[in-house]
């Protein structure tokens, strides 16, 4: 089943970057957007939770289990703000990619802090992720070369 739960996820937030484009083509406004993406999201973890734990053992939980999960909650919701409001001025492949690779910090401290083991695979997963950054990067030097980058400044006006 973690294959499953790892299907879900990346589906899931694909389906998030999706949504961001539609919306922001549609003239959405990004706060309106992100509340409701947050506020689904606590809805959904908090029916799971209370199915699979019941109210005892949901209320239970230690205060900074809940600290910590709001700090990264809020967070996470203004990572993602900020990219429904970089999304207009850019590709929506590099700005999504760019988000989920943010992911590097967490993944470095996990290695430092908790001396967690590198294995092939995960060796295998960390020198792709520096190759995407590197193949980003010479597209972007690529595309301000030739020209198509297009300044904050000449966007129009929505």
């Amino acid at each position: 089943m973690p294959y499953g739960f790892l299907f879900l996820a990346v589906a899931s937030l694909g389906m998030i970057g999706v949504l961001h484009k539609v919306a922001d083509h549609r003239r959405c406004r990004p706060e309106a957007i992100n509340l409701f993406i947050f506020l689904g999201g606590v809805v959904v973890m908090s029916v799971l939770s209370f199915w699979r734990f019941g109210a005892a053992g949901v209320l239970d939980t230690p205060r900074i289990a809940w600290v910590t999960a709001a700090t990264c909650g809020l967070l996470a919701s203004l990572a993602i703000l900020s990219f429904q409001r970089g999304v207009r001025y850019g590709k929506i492949s590099t700005s999504w990619l760019v988000i989920n690779l943010s992911m590097a910090v967490p993944t470095v401290l996990s290695i430092v802090v908790y001396r967690e083991e590198i294995t092939r695979r995960r060796a295998v997963g960390l020198l792709l992720a520096v190759a995407t950054l590197v193949i980003l990067w010479r597209e972007r030097v690529r595309e301000e070369a030739s020209g198509e980058v297009i300044a904050i400044a000449q966007v129009p006006e929505k």
